[in-house]
């Protein structure tokens, strides 16, 4: 009977004794520093630049392309053609000139509608990313409510082959 405290005391004293000895772990960091830069380009050849750095060795490739002068009558006659309409239908036909069929059948310019939507605006701005990707700013008025337009396109083969409308709130 005294042999079985006395065991149990003892495995609980070695558990307790290796359980409290100290153990060193070590910590390593490491930086990682990288540089990103995003180029966006106004068709007036300007550019602003935000750039993201890190602590390391830093990397900057920029590339700058020429504006094609076509895009751009191509690009001023598309924004154009969102901004000044005097009716859906007046704006999808201005519209199909300047868009590839698939573009045109994708986004239903093709489609006749009865909607009474009168449009007065101009093209604010026109910018590029070096994707050859287009993000055109309108300010319209459209029935009466003033209306900020945001069209994001591409162009191949000098029509617009991709587009998506968005309309833009101010919210403060």
């Amino acid at each position: 009977m005294n042999k079985l405290p006395l065991l149990i005391l003892l495995l609980g004293g070695v558990l307790l004794v290796s359980g409290c000895q100290s153990h060193k772990e070590e910590n390593k960091s490491s930086k990682v520093s990288t540089e990103e830069t995003t180029v966006i380009e106004t068709v007036a050849r300007e550019q602003s630049k935000e750039s993201f750095t890190s602590e390391a060795t830093k990397k900057q490739t920029e590339t700058t392309k020429l504006e094609e002068p076509d895009h751009v009558k191509l690009l001023e006659a598309y924004g154009n053609a969102y901004a000044n309409f005097t009716s859906i239908n007046d704006r999808n036909e201005k519209l199909k000139p300047l868009m590839t069929e698939k573009c045109i059948k994708k986004n239903g310019i093709d489609v006749k509608t009865g909607v009474a939507l009168v449009s007065v605006g101009k093209v604010t701005t026109i910018y590029k990313n070096d994707q050859h990707e287009y993000a055109l700013l309108l300010d319209c008025e459209q029935n009466g409510t003033q209306t900020r337009v945001l069209l994001l396109a591409k162009v191949k083969n000098n029509k617009i082959s991709e587009m998506t409308y968005n309309s833009v709130k101010q919210e403060y």
